[in-house]
């Protein structure tokens, strides 16, 4: 694959008044061809700034943002114009000429291409017409089309001249769910044939599934990739059962010294920590409380009440030092989590154990057959696993061996 994007440090800024407003701060990404990216965030957080930079629609004025490996920053119009050739564009409302047939909308995006020809516009036109199945409405005009139908004619105006990269905003807000799903693996499915790259800013969390990235605006700064930082976090699930996931999590913000949970408490969420650091304090009646542990970025907490059903085993607190970011999973979706994916149970599990503060010292049969089950299940993960990954569950599986013996 080829690198199609590249940012580094870009920042950008709007006049009010006598003043200039930030509204984008030390952007950096890098997207290759093929891939699809999705770009979410609320109203305000400035990703339809970093889609229209992107999309050469604006002037760079602070940073490196570089299409097809050249450099937009100091790019006259000429050569702002040169590189749009070889983007497609679908808007949020279509934006097709009424006055103008199915046929002639497709058209208009080759008549800017330096070797459109008449002969070429109709054969490629009636091509990517039938691609996505508008081939019988090649003379009918966008009044007397759907909603479907319509984004489904945008998609054919935006992909007519292959273009090695498509941005997308918004293409499912006019759209029912089901349609709406329907024209977006449309485009992605044509666009990855074509080796085409895109980017789509959407609320609609219904196309998530159709991602390699799902990326995140929040005041300007192009934040956590949760797909990414949670593949670091829980590495044994694969990118579709983190796709799924993404649309239900949240993320929550807590302030140094504050409580995330208190010991013996209902267990009911699950924690993933992205920014800063935590402290796992044990309350033992009358005693001082005991610091266990400090954890850090990519650590998660709250599993053992959830895998067990019990209280809260300990209170977890932010540090002291700066406010901490988490990824919070309602029950519900823990629970989702661990049935769909048998190794990410088995390491929660194993991990919880080794903790110490589950009933491991009294087993019964179950216990014995619950190990044994996770024992299965990391050797079968360790016959696929990268030699890093083999080193770190080698070890688990040699402790859980011990444990699973010792319980007989």
């Amino acid at each position: 694959m080829n690198q199609v994007i590249k940012i580094k440090e870009l920042n950008h800024y709007y006049q009010e008044g006598r003043r200039k407003k930030q509204i984008l701060f030390g952007i950096n990404l890098e997207i290759q061809s093929q891939e699809v990216v999705i770009l979410t965030g609320a109203s305000g957080s400035g990703k339809t700034t970093l889609l229209s930079l992107m999309g050469c629609l604006r002037s760079v004025q602070e940073g490196s943002l570089k299409l097809f490996a050249h450099e937009l920053k100091g790019a006259n119009e000429f050569e702002r114009t040169q590189i749009r050739r070889r983007i497609g564009y679908v808007f949020q409302h279509f934006n097709l000429l009424d006055f103008m047939t199915v046929r002639q909308n497709v058209i208009l995006s080759l008549e800017l291409q330096d070797n459109f020809t008449p002969q070429d516009a109709i054969s490629k036109s009636t091509e990517i017409l039938k691609l996505v199945g508008m081939e019988k409405h090649i003379n009918a005009y966008p009044r007397d089309l759907s909603g479907g139908q319509k984004q489904r004619v945008a998609i054919a105006r935006a992909l007519v001249h292959r273009p090695q990269l498509i941005f997308a905003d918004e293409p499912t807000s006019s759209l029912d769910g089901q349609t709406g799903k329907e024209v977006v693996e449309l485009m992605t499915g044509l666009a990855r044939e074509q080796g085409s790259a895109v980017v789509i800013v959407t609320h609609d969390n219904r196309i998530f599934g159709v991602t390699n990235r799902i990326l995140r605006m929040e005041d300007g700064k192009l934040d956590l990739d949760y797909q990414g930082r949670l593949s670091v976090a829980l590495p044994t699930l694969t990118d579709k059962q983190l796709i799924q996931l993404l649309p239900q999590l949240k993320m929550l913000t807590f302030q140094p010294g504050e409580i995330v949970i208190h010991q013996g408490d209902l267990a009911d969420k699950f924690y993933i920590l992205m920014e800063g650091e935590v402290e796992v304090i044990q309350e033992d009646g009358d005693s001082e409380p005991k610091l266990l542990k400090r954890l850090g970025p990519n650590s998660y907490f709250g599993e053992i009440g959830l895998l067990h059903e019990t209280t809260r085993t300990a209170t977890v607190r932010a540090a002291s030092d700066t406010p901490i970011k988490v990824i919070v999973f309602e029950q519900s979706d823990f629970e989702k989590m661990v049935n769909s994916s048998e190794m990410t149970y088995a390491v929660l599990n194993y991990q919880a154990m080794k903790a110490g503060r589950t009933q491991i010292q009294t087993p019964n049969s179950a216990s014995i057959q619950l190990r044994q089950k996770e024992l299965k299940i990391l050797e079968e993960y360790c016959r696929e696993a990268s030699r890093t990954e083999i080193d770190v569950l080698n070890e688990l599986i040699n402790e859980l061996s011990q444990q699973t013996r010792h319980s007989k």
